[in-house]
């Protein structure tokens, strides 16, 4: 009998002490690694040596000093024995679950299965322990049990890493599967001399078994360091593809970045050169994308990007390589081609896919992008010269009005070097006072005067002359020079406006037109009160003109800006109606004052009676929506007598006035007041 005392208590004890030291193992992991699992397990260890601790304090007071079974201190040490041997199960699980499917326990089912198992073993520890109870009974609910429950989970621990040992490598994970099946087996004979034990019969060599624990947890403690080390190479393998990914690919997109576009394109040119065969670059620019991340934030612009590469990767075949050049810029490689018309497909298939509204974040959205297309061998015989030439012929198919493609021509690198050279020059014009602000009036019908004006922006350029927006406004589109250039046009105008207010008519209204991309500055509603500050002119004798193509852009960004200009208590007018694509319902929605009839529809609107129709409808719909319409274009007295007719309210054109500077208005303007007056 004390030798069994003293083989239990010292099988407990070195089983506490084994426990401890792979605990302390585990925590030191868990520092170096951060791995979550680690964590759950070491909290496992160290259940498992609060278990074999109270083991052994419950052999002492129970047979050593023969405490009964309802004592205080074995009932302590039995119930701290019972919910930590559960506490063990509960956190090894927690640790397979984290290891294998690499992702966290959720916490409130982690606390709700810890509370729950630490009730089961208090209980397991509580029950039977009356002296009418037999020791086989309490030992079944106490040992028996638990070994059910121990069995069941190292088993399924077992089974999962044995299928996951499959994607290894190395041996870590069939090393630990080979320890919890052992352990499982173990557990299992437990739970067989538990219930045996319940028919009175008793196996003399249990006392024994402990060597036997102490061998299989040593295994599992090495088993879990194997798969450990085998978890961490596997990470570092993977980190090392991730990286290697990352140097060649868009990290936000997924696609081919520029050096391995580059490297694809160096060999397909290659190829091709052998083969003799044809390739195509296309360069691909969005559209006005620099506004949506101005008005909606980069994160938006961040997710229409991920959209529009999708899009654009579903137009081609898998041979094909789709990349992201960096900002809003894509290339697109067709390795091999048979002829021209071939790409100009794809190019187009392209620009149709992306006129479909994207849904980001519950808002629709629209885009648009030019794409240029070069060809090999005609177009360039290295890989720089074609990307080079393909990004020529995108600058051209913007400068053509976006939204379009543009083969590569020779002629195109002189263009680009023109509309460089515009660009520098026109960086100078504003500096040295070459832009100048004409006036072109807008007269009421049934008046006969004038009752506004529209500023209207030229360049008195030292060696190229007198240039009209169409030589210069997309060049400044581009390079962002219009903001400027807007902003100078409406302040120089207002100011101009507050003198003739003072000199000839204090009703006297002006119109500004504002470009794309003004309009989708941030700080638009801003800059147009400083300016009716700086000027101190009436909000409501500024008129801001907007284009129906720019207003569509993006429908719902539109109606807050307008919203917001309103509130300044400005006008808005909406420029060129009818060349765009609004609906009614937005129409109806804009919070607009003017109609401007663009001067496409009223110059055969006495020849074409389809134009007629189109002008006589547009000014009855406006009417009933109480819109103000305005006619451009105006150049003769036929027009004038169908817009009379129709009751257009105000007209626009060289019939009556030419566009002219601020010195040669002013005298007009006196004589037209000085005749009403008369």
């Amino acid at each position: 009998m004390p030798e069994i005392r003293i083989v239990t208590v010292a099988t407990f004890a070195a089983q506490a002490l084994g426990a401890a030291v792979i605990a302390i193992l585990l925590f030191g992991f868990r520092r170096q690694y951060g791995k979550s699992y680690l964590a759950h397990w070491t909290w496992s260890w160290v259940a498992l040596t609060i278990y074999h601790l109270a083991g052994a304090a419950g052999v002492i007071l129970g047979l050593w000093m023969r405490l009964p079974p309802m004592h205080p201190a074995r009932l302590a040490s039995a119930t701290t024995a019972a919910v930590a041997g559960y506490l063990q199960i509960a956190w090894l699980l927690f640790g397979v679950y984290e290891l294998l499917r690499r992702r966290p326990v959720r916490m409130r089912v982690a606390r709700q299965v810890i509370v729950a198992l630490a009730v089961i073993g208090a209980l397991s520890a509580l029950i039977f322990i009356g002296p009418a109870w037999p020791a086989a009974y309490r030992h079944f609910t106490r040992v028996g049990v638990r070994s059910l429950l121990s069995a069941a989970a190292f088993f399924v621990a077992s089974v999962a890493f044995w299928k996951a040992r499959k994607r290894r490598a190395g041996i870590g994970f069939t090393m630990i599967s080979a320890a919890f099946f052992a352990y499982a087996l173990q557990q299992t004979h437990y739970l067989v001399i538990s219930v045996v034990s319940l028919s009175g019969s008793e196996a003399g060599y249990v006392v024994y078994l402990g060597y036997v624990d102490f061998l299989l947890q040593s295994m599992v403690g090495v088993g879990m360091i194997a798969s450990l080390l085998e978890d961490e190479r596997e990470a570092s393998e993977l980190a090392a593809v991730e990286a290697g990914h990352l140097a060649y690919h868009d990290a936000m997109t997924g696609l081919p970045n520029r050096p391995l576009f580059m490297d694809r394109l160096i060999v397909s040119v290659a190829q091709a050169s052998r083969a003799n065969q044809k390739l195509a670059v296309f360069f691909l620019d969005l559209d006005r994308f620099k506004d949506i991340n101005d008005s909606l934030g980069h994160s938006t612009g961040d997710t229409l990007l991920k959209a529009v590469a999708e899009r654009i990767r579903r137009c081609v075949r898998d041979g094909d390589t789709v990349a992201r050049f960096g900002g809003d810029e894509f290339t697109l490689l067709i390795p091999k081609i048979e002829n021209i018309e071939d790409a100009a497909k794809i190019a187009q298939k392209i620009i149709e896919n992306l006129k479909i509204p994207f849904l980001i974040a519950e808002r629709e959205m629209f885009v648009t992008t030019s794409i240029g297309i070069a060809i090999f061998p005609s177009d360039g015989q290295d890989p720089e010269t074609l990307v080079r030439n393909a990004d020529t012929a995108m600058y051209r198919a913007k400068d053509q009005g976006r939204d379009s493609y543009q083969l590569y021509a020779p002629a195109m690198n002189a263009r680009a070097l023109e509309r460089l050279g515009l660009e520098n020059m026109l960086r100078k014009a504003l500096s040295q006072r070459e832009m100048m602000v004409y006036y072109q009036p807008l007269i009421d019908l049934a008046s006969k005067r004038i009752v506004g004006l529209e500023a209207l922006v030229r360049w008195q350029h030292p060696g190229l002359g007198f240039l009209l927006p169409a030589h210069f406004i997309s060049t400044a589109e581009l390079s962002g020079l219009i903001i400027p250039i807007g902003q100078w046009v409406m302040l120089t105008a207002s100011k101009q406006l507050r003198h003739w207010q003072k000199r000839v008519d204090s009703e006297l209204t002006v119109s500004v037109n504002l470009s794309a991309r003004q309009f989708q500055q941030p700080d638009l509603v801003s800059s147009v009160a400083e300016v009716l500050d700086e000027t101190g002119i009436d909000p409501r004798t500024l008129e801001l003109e907007i284009t129906e193509s720019n207003a569509m852009q993006n429908a719902e960004i539109t109606i807050h800006t307008l919203r917001e200009l309103k509130a300044l208590g400005v006008r808005i007018s909406m420029d060129d109606f009818g060349t765009g694509y609004s609906s009614l319902n937005y129409l109806k929605r804009f919070p607009i004052d003017t109609l401007k009839l663009d001067q496409s529809f009223v110059r055969e609107v006495n020849t074409d009676r389809r134009d007629a129709a189109i002008v006589s409808a547009v000014i009855s719909m406006a009417h009933s929506l109480d819109l103000t319409v305005v006619a451009e274009g105006v150049e003769t007295e036929e027009q004038l007598a169908f817009l009379r007719q129709q009751g257009c309210d105000r007209i626009q054109g060289f019939l009556f006035s030419a566009p002219m500077s601020a010195e040669e208005l002013e005298p007009y303007l006196l004589s037209r007041r000085a005749l009403s007056v008369g």
